[in-house]
């Protein structure tokens, strides 16, 4: 290279100084040739100057010409390289965005179960590095680890698994429900070399499923234990729903409640009406109070608190909750019990299925007409027999009947009950415990079901016999027939070429020494599949000959049957040697591209920047009802309820790289709507240029409809415990009082911001508080139910009787505290209290009463006596009760005559009757009788008092005996009084001298005479009586006689003691 230096002079050089340049230079010649000036500033006095080099630079240029020659052709080179590795690029760039566009963790694992790559969301849901989860066994992310590892296995076993719920745990401890699918993926020889696995979070779900369950439980056991009738009515007045309380209430099974009017199950004088309940809060209103007598539809009435609910769905009025509160129990304590075992027996009776109760041995304590039936026996002969000895299988029926005191109760226990004729009859049975008033289990119900037709209906399948042979014939694939103890007993042509050998090999041989596959000994095997009851099998297969050579196959399996039993399979096999030959054609890489995109359940799609599909699954051809060349090429957005709105969330995923979440509805061929949550992000191509996105759609429909679900299930609570009658409130585990109704505030006294979070014993104590019979303290345990009566206690010291009826709550399957109902039964205590008043007051009446009573019913027997009966006839009360009435009399005749007269006339007076007591003394008595009658009006008995009337009788013959006496008495005084009467009037005569000495002394003839000796005062005369006996002075005195001595002339005569001297005082 030539160099030169130039000096001028720096005028104009500014920008040129310091630098470097290529330039031309033209020779004398006239040709060009390329140099480089370097300039730079030189001072010379007081003038700057610039300097320059030339350099002639065309042997470089030269040089970097053939340099630049073969960078082209080695970019050339790496360009065509780039373009042929260009598709597998971008093919994996399209495959890794499949994967991490996957809102759910995606895992690729070996066949000995360790991870060979992760998504974004397995690192998220893990807590842990890609270069940390790779290498390491897929089962160590899981809460139970070997049984992931054998859902692992389980995918190479059968090529793949659908639905396979784990426990993922993260790092931190985070557990997170998950559903796995998970399928095999093959190289280019058919050879499976690892698994691709996508967990769905179902985390949401299984809460929203276990709080929806939680929820309903808890209104269910609310609506069970409510001590008052409730029943749910919709809108077109339809009852849908009603408890045991209300269906004893209106005396109705459910079957004939349930689909009725309310108003013809339970009329109130506001039916039909503007006032009704279901009208007013139709209109708006959300609860309903009033007081009403209801009618059922037997016509008794009954008076009612009714309390009225709005219940909504979806926000729109579907119906109302009522709540029936029976105000009548302290007038009718007794008529209840009554109508109950009326009740009772009505619903044994009425039923067409066999009811029976047995205690808990298992003895029959009472049967209805439809087990006598079933059975062919008579109540006498069941009763008092084991439950379990109408069976064909009494052991079984035996554990049933027990099983029932062990968890309470049983369902759809099926037997098959014996008659005595040898009927036998296949039955469901139903049970449940019952218990009496102090909560102890005595026995159990049980009713049976005949599902005789519906079991011959299932079994009941063709038994034709096909043309095995015709078939074996021309069958172009290997079929042989094998027995239920795996040996072939048939083969055709085909079959003997498949396995290269002859039939007489091959006949009796075990099937899987003649043709081994993966599935022989194991319980995926055709055979013991179908004689486990399936009807056919199918499956893919490669089975091996005894010689080694395996053949790919196709079989398809049948149930062979004799006589409706399981006698073998036929088996078809089809050669798939030629198609799998063309399958190994296919590229490793799109299997495991289309086996990426179709393993998701999700529907996945790929779209462009316009929102065009491009690609999509199997799973969004389901979703839409669209086949895949219908939807490639179509907008992404038309396949949603809103377009809007899909085409935004499309435009978002290129604005910001991703979106998550996203909900959409999305819409199929059918009008079928799916809510949807998207979830998408970009692909790029070996540039970095975005080209597209990715976007999968998780079905979020039942979770909604579970949320929904619980939220309505939860106000439906809501509304019962608010307007619920009785005192309602929640309890945790530690005894804190969480929630409570109005009823439990007024029965306490105090409102709800004093009662929440307080203990319940320092709110409502009882005599159970703090004891092992606590209701919380039972239920703690696992009991599911608690009743007890008891005195609770309020802090202000009143006391309050009521009935508790407690339930367990659970969360998860955990206890967390029970429900409890408080019935106030003042009341009914206060009833009960005057009902035992009275009785003792009608004791004490009849006690008290010296007459023998006795009530007797229309056969005349003994019913019940007093202690004056017993003491009148010598004979205890046990002696006399059950005994008839008339056996107690002499003359049992008249006694039964007069017994039976009261019940045809409603009562007897003075029935007059002689009792002869066990000492033979007879009482003479006078009987009066009157029917009494139950609440119904009928005629159920009579009382009969006796009055004891021997006295009496006596006085009336005595009496009588005087009457006769004073007769002749009389006839005797008036021909005294004649005399007298003579000697005064007519001989003037002055003193008169009555002798009567002859009568007897008594005072109804002592006190005429005195009137005499007063008649003759009167007339100015004096009487002297004489004759009077010492026992008549004091009768005499107390009459008002003056009694005188008498005269020494008169004691001369015999008889005589004192006179009756009526004479004037002066004398």
């Amino acid at each position: 290279c030539r160099r030169g230096i130039l000096v001028f002079k720096a005028t104009g050089c500014g920008p040129v100084v310091g630098k470097t340049l290529e330039l031309e230079a033209v020779r004398k010649d006239g040709t060009m040739f390329p140099i480089e000036l370097s300039v730079s500033a030189v001072k010379i006095g007081e003038e700057w100057h610039a300097t320059g080099i030339v350099r002639d630079i065309t042997e470089r240029k030269q040089a970097e010409d053939e340099r630049e020659t073969l960078i082209r052709e080695l970019h050339d080179a790496l360009a065509e390289r780039s373009r042929s590795e260009k598709k597998i690029q971008d093919l994996q760039r399209y495959n890794r965005g499949l994967v991490e566009a996957s809102p759910d963790p995606l895992v690729t694992f070996d066949q000995k179960g360790i991870i060979m790559d992760v998504n974004e969301a397995k690192i998220r849901a893990t807590g842990r590095t890609r270069e940390e989860l790779i290498g390491t066994p897929f089962a160590d992310y899981f809460t139970d680890s070997e049984e992931a590892y054998k859902e692992v296995m389980l995918v190479f076993e059968t090529g793949e698994v659908r639905d396979y719920e784990l426990v993922m745990k993260a790092r931190d401890g985070t557990e997170t429900v998950v559903s796995y699918n998970a399928s095999v993926y093959k190289d280019q020889k058919g050879n499976v070399v690892g698994a691709f696995a996508a967990a769905r979070d179902i985390t949401e779900r299984k809460r929203a499923e276990q709080e929806l369950r939680e929820s309903k439980a808890e209104l269910d056991l609310i609506f069970r234990i409510a001590a008052d009738g409730m029943c749910v009515i919709g809108a077109d007045y339809n009852i849908i729903k009603v408890n045991k309380t209300f269906i004893r209430m209106v005396n109705l099974d459910e079957d004939e409640i349930i689909g009725k009017k309310c108003y013809d199950v339970f009329r109130g004088e506001l039916c039909h009406s503007k006032d009704c309940p279901l009208e007013l809060l139709r209109m708006g209103g959300q609860f309903a109070e009033h007081e009403s007598i209801k009618k059922r539809s037997d016509g008794k009435e009954i008076p009612v608190i009714v309390n009225a609910a709005r219940l909504e769905k979806k926000g729109k009025f579907v119906g109302i909750v009522e709540d029936f509160k029976d105000i009548t129990e302290h007038k009718q304590a007794e008529e209840e019990i009554l109508d109950l075992q009326r009740y009772t027996r009505g619903l044994i009776e009425v039923s067409l299925d066999p009811l029976v109760t047995f205690d808990q041995e298992g003895i029959i304590l009472d049967v209805n007409e439809a087990t006598m039936r079933a059975t062919g026996r008579g109540k006498e002969e069941l009763i008092g027999t084991p439950f379990a000895d109408y069976f064909t299988d009494p052991d079984n029926a035996y554990k049933g009947a027990m099983l029932t005191f062990e968890t309470g109760e049983v369902r759809d226990y099926e037997r098959v009950m014996k008659a005595r004729d040898g009927t036998e009859t296949v039955v469901s049975y139903n049970a449940s415990v019952y218990k009496d008033q102090t909560g102890m289990v005595v026995g159990a119900f049980a009713a049976a079901r005949d599902i005789t037709e519906r079991k011959e209906a299932e079994i009941a399948l063709s038994e034709s016999k096909a043309a095995l042979d015709l078939i074996f014939k021309i069958a172009a694939d290997g079929m042989c027939v094998i027995d239920a103890d795996h040996n072939i007993v048939k083969v055709n042509k085909t079959f003997i070429r498949m396995v290269d050998m002859d039939e007489d090999e091959i006949i009796g041989k075990k099937c899987y020494d003649i043709f081994s596959g993966e599935l022989c000994h194991s319980e995926d095997c055709p055979l013991e599949k179908l004689e486990k009851g399936e009807w056919f099998a199918e499956h893919e297969s490669v089975k091996k000959r005894p010689d080694g050579k395996e053949i790919p196959v196709i079989v398809n399996a049948a149930r062979l049957e004799q006589n409706g039993k399981f006698v073998g399979i036929v088996e078809d096999f089809k050669d798939i040697t030629e198609r799998k030959q063309a399958e190994e054609e296919i590229r490793d890489l799109q299997r495991y591209n289309r086996g990426l995109i179709e393993v998701s359940l999700d529907p996945l799609v790929t779209f462009d920047h316009e929102g065009i599909i491009m690609d999509v699954n199997e799973a969004t051809i389901r979703a839409t009802g669209r086949g895949r060349d219908e939807l490639i090429g179509t907008p992404f957005a038309d396949y949603f309820t809103d377009p809007d709105k899909a085409y935004k969330g499309a435009m978002l995923t290129f604005e910001a790289g991703e979106v998550r979440d996203y909900e959409l509805v999305m819409k199929a061929r059918d009008g079928t709507e799916t809510t949807v949550a998207y979830n998408a992000s970009v692909y790029k191509d070996q540039t970095g240029m975005v080209v597209g996105a990715f976007a999968a759609a998780r079905d979020i429909t039942e979770r909604k409809k579970a949320e929904i679900a619980l939220s309505e299930s939860k106000a439906e609570i809501d509304l019962i415990f608010q307007i619920a009658a009785d005192g309602m409130c929640v309890i945790d585990a530690n005894y804190n009082i969480v929630k409570v109704n109005k009823s439990f505030t007024q029965m306490v006294g105090m409102d709800e911001d004093e009662i929440i979070g307080k203990k319940c014993y320092d709110i409502f104590s009882g005599g159970l508080c703090h004891s092992e019979d606590c209701p919380l303290a039972k239920m703690k345990k696992g009991e599911l139910f608690a009743e007890h009566e008891c005195v609770k206690k309020r802090p202000d010291g009143k006391e309050i009787p009521v009935i508790v009826n407690a339930a367990r709550l659970e969360k998860n399957g955990k206890f967390i505290g029970i429900v409890e109902d408080f019935k106030d039964i003042t009341e009914r205590k206060q009833a009960e209290e005057e009902i035992h008043e009275l009785q003792r007051y009608n004791r004490g009446l009849i006690e008290v009463n010296l007459d023998p009573l006795v009530t007797f019913d229309q056969e005349g027997i003994i019913m019940d006596v007093n202690t004056a009966t017993i003491g009148a006839t010598g004979r205890s009360r046990d002696e006399l009760i059950g005994t008839p009435f008339a056996d107690y009399f002499t003359d049992p005749k008249k006694a039964h005559k007069g017994a039976m007269k009261v019940f045809e006339i409603g009562e007897i007076r003075d029935y007059e009757l002689v009792m002869k007591p066990k000492d033979e003394a007879q009482t003479t008595v006078a009987v009066n009788a009157s029917v009494y009658m139950d609440q119904t009006g009928e005629v159920v008995g009579a009382f009969a008092a006796s009055r004891d009337i021997t006295l009496q009788k006596k006085a009336e013959h005595e009496l009588q005996e005087t009457v006769n006496r004073l007769e002749v008495y009389t006839t005797r005084i008036n021909s005294l009084m004649v005399t007298m009467l003579d000697q005064i009037t007519v001989e003037k005569t002055k003193g008169v001298i009555l002798d009567i000495s002859g009568l007897p002394p008594d005072e109804e003839v002592a006190e005429p005479l005195i009137n005499i000796a007063k008649f003759a005062r009167q007339l100015g005369a004096t009487c002297i009586i004489t004759g009077i006996k010492h026992e008549a002075v004091q009768r005499l005195t107390d009459a008002g006689a003056n009694l005188a001595p008498i005269t020494t002339e008169q004691s001369l005569l015999d008889g005589l003691r004192y006179t009756i001297a009526m004479i004037d005082e002066e004398e």
